[in-house]
């Protein structure tokens, strides 16, 4: 059927122009990057974990297997005398003896109720190094000194320094940046370009060397987004990715950055923001 021209053909044209303008109006794209940094150590161990597990390597060194001295001192020989003089034997289990601790458990010469100690004898060459020498002076070689564990505790932890990857080695930090003018602190964010057709991963990745620069050596998680947020006119995807090494270099000083876990990023985003992301990060 054909319209002639009028006002219901007027009106049919004005409808369809504005039902079609609304279709081309498209949502702003963002992509947010949850840029994180594993933990580098294990976690604090609890006061029942620190229990548990002393109790379980104290029972395995009373359970282990006696120390073999015949492989390695043979029967007869000079070495398992000096061997014995320096180890001696447990009291053995005499029935007419009462002993208020319990009676011996011996097996090969040991006493199975306690934690087995040996000590090895020194050779004729350490012997001969130390013979003039007041030995109470000497220092323990790289052999035998204990090994003492570096602090858990970071250079940057005691200053309270945020922007160092060296701090909280034992959770997993986040990238939290914030601009010239702005007062709370957010995710990375990066809209897309009018025009511009590029997937989420590569926007994200983009937008991070032109504030951070290109010393970062990180991968993405996944080239899809693991959230996303928004209405009819925007909309946020999230993408999460993981530094491996690098720096987070500011690519302008209008860009301030910190590197927090969950709890201070809780303090630092919106309220509202952090409720609706929170999933998205590590409790550890």
């Amino acid at each position: 059927m054909m319209v002639k021209n009028g006002p219901l053909l007027s009106r049919i044209v004005r409808l369809y122009s504005s039902h079609a303008a609304a279709e081309s109006a498209t949502p702003t794209i963002s992509s947010t990057l949850i840029l994180s940094r594993p933990p580098v150590i294990t976690h604090e161990a609890s006061a029942f974990e620190t229990q548990f597990y002393k109790y379980q390597s104290e029972l395995w060194r009373r359970l282990m297997w006696t120390f073999p001295k015949w492989f390695y001192f043979k029967t007869g020989t000079l070495a398992e005398q000096r061997y014995k003089v320096i180890n001696k034997n447990p009291v053995s289990d005499d029935r007419k003896v009462l002993f208020p601790r319990g009676r011996p458990d011996l097996r090969h010469s040991r006493d199975r109720r306690f934690r087995e100690y040996i000590r090895a004898p020194k050779t004729y060459k350490e012997e001969d190094e130390l013979v003039g020498i007041d030995q109470s002076e000497q220092k323990e070689s790289e052999l035998t000194k204990k090994i003492v564990p570096n602090s858990r505790t970071t250079e940057a932890d005691r200053l309270n320094d945020t922007t160092s990857l060296e701090r909280q080695l034992s959770r997993t930090l986040f990238l939290a940046v914030q601009r010239k003018g702005e007062t709370s602190w957010k995710l990375p964010s990066f809209k897309e370009q009018p025009g511009e057709l590029i997937p989420l991963h590569l926007l994200a990745e983009q937008g991070l060397r032109s504030i951070g620069g290109s010393a970062i050596n990180y991968f993405n998680v996944a080239k899809t987004p693991c959230h996303h947020e928004g209405d009819a006119k925007s909309r946020e995807y999230f993408i999460k990715s993981h530094i491996l090494s690098g720096v987070f270099e500011p690519q302008s000083e209008d860009i301030k950055f910190q590197w927090l876990t969950k709890q201070e990023l809780k303090d630092s985003l919106p309220k509202e923001y952090y409720e609706r992301v929170s999933h998205l990060f590590n409790d550890v």
